[in-house]
């Protein structure tokens, strides 16, 4: 089955167990990836027809029953963060659409994309050094090449057995150039080819990733919402 078959409520609940390690009581644990970097206390996927909400493993359940009231028919965002400050002061908050991909669609051969393994490892060094010690975990890595240097990469942000999150990153001096949206798709279609379920999500801040969306013909399923005290 792939993102194809599933409807939104279901693909919201893979998207959630793709970013976060959940526990038995599908409470957050932590990051699915290697970091120090605390997990939200709350993080909720809303769809058109529902809204399924996650809490960090140590929120009181006093804490959950104030949020769970207010999150029956909205997300009040406002509200939500003064309930969150009766625990701990908030350090961020996070809204954002999140994507499907419909289907794979093949576009012209581009010599200039490649994928990145420990053989060509070297074309990351100028911009994305930091990805060489991270080649397994963040696998496919689909790059952009100019004069034998990566300069827009999508790879996995996070991934599990069923899905993968994108990555997306393009250096400065070329955006604006159509690029992203080429290593979008192509890394698209290698999670496909792997038979996992790529996800694309960003911030509502981020217009240019959103255009990136836009082009690639990606299908909002639902809006992501994350609070970290």
């Amino acid at each position: 089955m792939d993102s194809i078959d599933l409807n939104d409520s279901e693909l919201m609940n893979i998207q959630a167990s793709t970013l976060y390690v959940l526990n038995e009581d599908s409470r957050i644990i932590r990051i699915n990836e290697r970091t120090s970097i605390s997990p939200p206390a709350i993080f909720i996927g809303k769809t058109k027809s529902s809204t399924y909400t996650y809490f960090r493993h140590d929120i009181p359940q006093f804490v959950i029953d104030e949020v769970n009231a207010y999150t029956s028919d909205s997300i009040p965002i406002i509200e939500l963060c003064r309930v969150m400050e009766k625990y701990h002061n908030v350090t961020n908050l996070w809204i954002g659409p999140a994507y499907r991909f419909k289907q794979v669609e093949i576009m012209g051969v581009d010599s200039s994309i490649t994928l990145i393994d420990v053989s060509n490892k070297h074309l990351l060094i100028k911009y994305y050094g930091h990805l060489i010690t991270e080649l397994e975990d963040r696998a496919p890595i689909v790059a952009y090449i100019v004069n034998e240097e990566a300069v827009s990469v999508c790879c996995c942000a996070r991934k599990t057995r069923r899905a993968a999150e994108a990555s997306l990153n393009t250096a400065e001096p070329f955006r604006g150039q159509g690029i992203a949206q080429k290593v979008v798709h192509h890394w698209g279609n290698e999670i496909f080819r792997l038979r996992l379920i790529p996800i694309y999500s960003t911030s509502w801040d981020n217009l240019s990733s959103q255009q990136v969306a836009q082009k690639l013909g990606l299908v909002q399923f639902g809006m992501n919402y994350s609070i970290s005290t």
